[in-house]
């Protein structure tokens, strides 16, 4: 509304809650008062006001450029700040308290509240499945805004890494069986996790399970050898040591270990019963290694599942797949928008 009235060049200089006797049914205690100007030109009066940003200008000065990009970058968190605290009508307090309870980034729940709260408007008509239907429909949107498309990328070698206990090892399985049974691919495994023997012992089970040879190897020059072993095989999918990733030693170590070619393919494991803010602080001490894929576990062992949504806005990397149990080869599946917002807001029947 500034800029359509004051144009381009207008600047937003503060932002307030003011006391009002009710306007617009909306905002009867309380709107929201945006003090703005634009150089060498007089204050507008805005005749017609969005009942969610009820606007005043007043007190035209000369502003820093600098100031507008921070004040633009703010705005829009206060107004929803506002518009949530109290206001939100009883169908959107529903939404909004899923979102808040599925630990939805608040960046991202502004978003959606937002938009949800244009959609709705002032029509107290709308029951609460058609507001349930509308959140669907713009969760829906937004991910498929955000979602990375998976790459169609044939690599030689598909790398698992991550933190110990995400479950790397039975997901490699579940994998592994996809591509035999199912895309009855020549399949071969190398693992690096030499640090544990249970674990070499673990992915040599699931090897002779499914009659596929297994590798074990401790240097770039093993995991040479053993591709070269394995060059009958239509894929290669390596496991790798469980370590405390956030010290930059182990990620140095598996830098040198891996082979500098374009035809491998990393995927980070992360289980969704960690904390949101401990996987970003896996993810960003990967910063030197190049991610083509999350992979997330744990799904059936948690009562949430934001930090999916969160991951996908906050980082441009495809996530495939989702493991639901340790069943190998069934539990895992294919990460779609609609499965997402099931897992958020609940399936068609609210279960």
């Amino acid at each position: 509304m500034i800029k359509r009235d004051l144009g381009e060049d207008a600047l937003i200089l503060n932002t307030k809650k003011v006391k009002t006797g009710g306007f617009l049914g909306f905002f009867q205690k309380e709107q929201l008062e945006v003090i703005a100007a634009v150089e060498n030109e007089k204050p507008k009066k805005i005749e017609e006001v969005n009942p969610v940003d009820p606007v005043k200008l007043v007190k035209p000065v000369n502003p820093e450029p600098s100031d507008l990009i921070e004040e633009l970058k703010n705005i829009k968190q206060f107004m929803m700040q506002v518009v949530e605290e109290d206001h939100l009508p009883g169908s959107l307090k529903a939404i909004s308290k899923r979102l808040t309870d599925e630990e939805i980034t608040s960046e991202i729940h502004s978003e959606l509240i937002s938009k949800l709260v244009v959609a709705v408007g002032q029509n107290s008509d709308f029951t609460d499945e058609q507001v349930y239907r509308l959140a669907r429909g713009e969760m829906m949107k937004f991910i498929q805004e955000h979602q990375q498309p998976i790459e169609n990328k044939n690599p030689d070698i598909i790398c698992f890494i991550g933190p110990t206990g995400v479950g790397k090892t039975t997901t490699i399985a579940k994998i592994a069986a996809d591509y035999l049974l199912r895309k009855d691919k020549k399949v071969g495994l190398i693992t690096s996790d030499t640090y544990r023997i249970a674990a070499v012992e673990q992915l040599k089970t699931y090897g002779e399970i499914l009659n596929i040879p297994v590798k074990v190897v401790e240097t770039a020059a093993d995991l040479e050898k053993s591709m070269s072993e394995l060059r009958d095989c239509d894929i290669v999918l390596m496991d790798t040591a469980g370590r405390n990733y956030q010290q930059k030693q182990y990620i140095d170590d598996l830098e040198q270990l891996l082979p500098d070619k374009t035809k491998i393919q990393i995927n980070l494991v992360l289980s969704l019963t960690s904390k949101y803010q401990d996987m970003v602080k896996i993810i960003d001490n990967f910063q030197t290694i190049t991610m083509d894929q999350l992979l997330l576990t744990k799904q059936d062992e948690t009562s949430t599942s934001g930090a999916i949504l969160n991951l996908i806005y906050h980082y441009s990397i495809p996530i495939p797949y989702i493991a639901n149990g340790q069943n190998v080869p069934d539990d895992i599946i294919s990460l779609t928008p609609e499965l997402l917002v099931d897992f958020i807001l609940g399936d068609d029947k609210h279960d």
